[in-house]
């Protein structure tokens, strides 16, 4: 399989580790060092047609302004390499045992032996990514649709264990045996589902395709009839950049269906992303793209599956097959 890390964001220290601790796992030597993060770093270049956000200053590809000298380039460089390695010496204490990396001075290394644990984290980094493998045919929607059962895992364990977790999605197993591939069949019997009423004439003008945007939904029933049940609905965003999350956080809100469901009482919103989306102490990397649902990054969703070995046989066998011609997969 061969890796395009395209643009790498060295301003931004958890998309920066991303790329450098994939660059370790899938690289042919095991490790990264300061040195080689560097030469990552000064490869990389702004795609043509990627457009400059409102309040970007606008710099040549290689976004270093023309006056600034070769000795300046470097300085600039070795700091964003050194806020890079302080945000993996960060993840490597908060996450324990579940880190498969080994953070050490100037290098970063892969661990000998990988747990399960380390599989949900090396998964859960390959989804943060996925432009990365963009040459390999199908693969951005495997492991978008692998993702989405991870989140329904971490679901369920935001939930009271008499609590019932579907996935809603057009291509689930759930969608096709409980709802129907109709979505206008799906919806009445998802409401149902919920404890719901429907608003009359909901469906006019409604496709009977797709899944209306709702990924994940967890029910807990407090009787068989009334309705008023503890809901929860869960979006998941197998995306890095977090413009890109605004739409799926507003779906897991059930104001946004209100021409659909009548509830009896507010759901709770939830919002699943692969990304480790905090700054070196700990906080949110920005805090505004986490407003108004429960926000599960990679290091929520890895404390609430880590203790219930989550990462079993079946997230081995897709790392497996999905990239069997690399060692550290297919020793597991």
């Amino acid at each position: 399989m061969m890796i395009d890390f395209g643009r790498v964001h060295r301003n931004r220290p958890h998309l920066f580790a991303d790329a450098v601790e994939i660059m370790c796992v899938f690289g042919e030597i095991g490790y990264v060092s300061k040195v080689d993060a560097l030469t990552l770093g000064e490869t990389s270049i702004r795609p043509a047609d990627e457009l400059l956000d409102l309040d970007e200053e606008d710099l040549d590809e290689d976004e270093f302004p023309d006056d600034l000298p070769s000795a300046g380039i470097v300085e600039k460089l070795q700091a964003e390499v050194d806020d890079c390695f302080e945000q993996l010496e960060y993840r490597a204490a908060c996450l324990g045992d579940c880190y498969p990396f080994v953070v050490d001075g100037e290098n970063l290394s892969l661990k000998a032996e990988i747990s399960s644990e380390q599989f949900l984290y090396i998964f859960l980094l390959s989804a943060s990514r996925t432009r990365t493998f963009k040459g390999s045919k199908g693969l951005t929607q495997k492991i978008a649709s692998q993702f989405e059962e991870v989140c329904k895992g971490a679901l369920a364990g935001l939930m009271p264990p008499s609590s019932e977790i579907v996935a809603f999605g057009s291509g689930s197993v759930d969608r096709r045996e409980r709802f129907g591939t109709d979505l206008h069949e799906a919806v009445e019997n998802l409401a149902s589902f919920m404890g719901m009423g429907l608003v009359a004439g909901w469906s006019e003008g409604e496709s009977k395709q797709g899944d209306g945007g709702i990924d994940l939904v967890g029910v807990q029933r407090l009787d068989e009839t009334e309705g008023g049940w503890n809901v929860y609905i869960g979006q998941c965003a197998a995306q890095e950049d977090e413009h890109s999350w605004e739409k799926k956080r507003s779906e897991a809100d059930i104001d946004y269906y209100r021409s659909w469901f009548v509830p009896k009482v507010k759901s709770v919103p939830v919002m699943f992303v692969p990304v480790c989306f905090r700054t070196s102490s700990g906080r949110w990397v920005n805090a505004r793209f986490t407003d108004n649902v429960i926000f599960m990054d990679r290091v929520r969703i890895i404390g609430q599956l880590s203790d219930r070995n989550y990462a079993g046989e079946q997230l081995i066998s897709f790392l497996r097959d999905e990239f069997s011609d690399h060692t550290v997969f297919n020793s597991a």
